[in-house]
Order: structure tokens, then sequence, then C-alpha cells
């Protein structure tokens, strides 16, 4: 028996992001509220029962070998599960690289999510959920998806109201940004004060779809620190705003900034705008689901 699904990978924004100090295990405590956006990967995997080994082909520009997330996630489900399969994964990638998106985590959740289904649900969502924070901060999140709540180190997910689907460009200034310096240089430099009332009130707001309600309550406890050390990420948030964005703001640790327009029209010219500044700027929207079958397919 042959199975084969294929899955769509979205990328994520942070709409806010407060950071915490190290704890004394390195890691920071956050809180963010995270959405997905309808610019996903393509995971493609296939099963043969009773088969052995985890192969990955990559169409773009990801690792190909043991670093790459899918076949992580690949294995931690075949430990758990104590299942015997053969596992080909085929991902391509549309997300950029270290760019502050979670592209590698969505990916990671796909496989997850896909091998779940094609093994019958062998994993309970508390399972699967322990699973993904096994691999990663944000690969929980991307099992959920839409708008949520993360806390914890990110990994504790709280699914809220769901956003409706604001308009969003992504722009990428085409470099990488690890987000490990982004870390210690914020350690170093700190960033800007997270709003006394949190996350709450961008919370309430985001259901009623207003970008000129949703825009003064955004925050990224590490923008300062990315911008420090990428300058031209700074440059590319004048230049939004500049060209009537009702915000923009870094993603996670960045490059990568999201623009919010207040109309589709409005969204169509800053696309052209950026356009002249960054050699990559994806037009999307938030999208009200995770990793999910785009089409599945059995084959005997």
């Amino acid at each position: 028996m042959r199975s084969r699904i294929t899955m769509e990978a979205p990328a994520k924004i942070n709409l806010y992001l407060e950071v915490g100090p190290p704890l004394q295990d390195g890691y920071h405590p956050v809180r963010t509220v995270l959405q997905s956006v309808d610019l996903c990967d393509l995971v493609e995997v296939e099963v043969t029962d009773g088969g052995e080994g985890l192969g990955l082909e990559v169409v773009g520009d990801a690792p190909a070998g043991g670093d790459n997330l899918c076949l992580r996630a690949g294995a931690a489900f075949l430990a758990a599960t104590g299942l015997r399969m053969g596992v080909s994964v085929r991902l391509t990638k549309r997300i950029p690289r270290a760019a502050g998106l979670g592209g590698g985590s969505s990916d990671a959740a796909a496989v997850l999510r896909a091998l779940n289904f094609v093994a019958g649900e062998a994993m309970a969502r508390e399972e699967l959920l322990d699973a993904a924070a096994g691999l990663g901060m944000d690969v929980p999140f991307f099992l959920v998806g839409g708008t949520a709540l993360g806390e914890g180190r990110g990994e504790r997910v709280t699914p809220l109201v769901q956003a409706p689907p604001l308009p969003v460009l992504l722009v990428n200034p085409g470099v990488e940004l690890a987000t490990g310096e982004v870390y210690r240089r914020f350690d170093l430099s700190g960033g800007d004060s997270p709003p006394a009332h949190g996350p709450g009130d961008l919370i309430e707001a985001l259901p009623r779809g207003d970008a000129a309600d949703v825009a003064p309550l955004l925050h990224n406890s590490l923008q300062r620190a990315a911008c420090e050390l990428m300058p031209e990420v700074a440059v590319l948030l004048e230049r939004a705003a500049g060209a009537g964005a009702a915000a923009a703001m870094v993603s996670g640790s960045g490059p990568t900034i999201f623009v919010l327009a207040a109309s589709e029209e409005l969204a169509a010219s800053l696309e052209v705008e950026m356009g002249r500044h960054a050699p990559l700027v994806f037009r999307t929207s938030f999208r009200g689901a995770g990793v999910s079958p785009v089409t599945p397919r059995e084959a005997t």
C-alpha cells in the first residue's frame, strides 16, 4: 500500500511579540500574537507501508540534509508511534529562509500532520503538539494556524477569534538574518517597551478587521535589534510608512517586514512601491488555517 498527500505549509507573521529576559537555560519567555498568511510551501509526503528510511527532495532554497526539519519531523513521528514505514518528502520552497516567517517550522508541522493523517491519527492532538514542540517553538502554532496566542517559549498555543483576511505584503531584503544573532543583540541593547496593556487590545481589535485600529497596537521587542544588525530593514520600514501603509513591522526576528494595507487597492500600490526597494515582495493576506492538505490521494 502506498499513500501520498500534499500539504500547504503557510508562513506566519508576529503581530505582537513581547520578549522577556533570558531564563537560566538561555531561552527567552515570549508572548506573541501569531497570524498565518497565504504564502505557502508545498510539502508532498509519500508513505510505503513496511518500508524503511526517510528521503527528502528539495525544490528551491532549503537544505536537503539532516538539518532539514522535514526529516527531523518524520523521524520524530516514527519514533513516537513505533510505526515502520518508508517516508519520502518532496519540499517545494516558496517562503524565504531565515526570514522571520517560520517556513522551516511550518514544513515540519506539515510532515507531522501528513504522517498522522496517513497513519489513521496514530497520535492524539496533544501528543502531536508535544512532538511539534520538540522540533521547535514555532512548530505547534502551524498545527493550529489562523490567529493564535503563543506563550512560554512560544510552544503554548491558544487559538483566538480569527482575524478577517486583511491584505498584507511581506517584504524581504534578500539577505538571511540568524535568529540567534538577533536575540544576542536584543540581550545587549534591549528593545522597545511593550504596551502596558499587553496584547489584549490587539486581540480585541483584530476580529473587527480594521487595519487602522490594529496598526497602533502592533509590537515587536526584537525590531530594534534586527534593524541594528541590518539597517536596510529600517529603511524598508520607513519606505512603507512613507508610501501610505497602515502599519509596517518586522516579523519575528526578521529581516522580513510585513506591511498592512487598508484596502486591496492600496496593497497593489504598495506592492509596486516596495518592489522598487526590495528583491522579494509577496502580496498575500491573513489565512484562517495552519498546515492543511491540498489534494490528498491514495493509490494501491
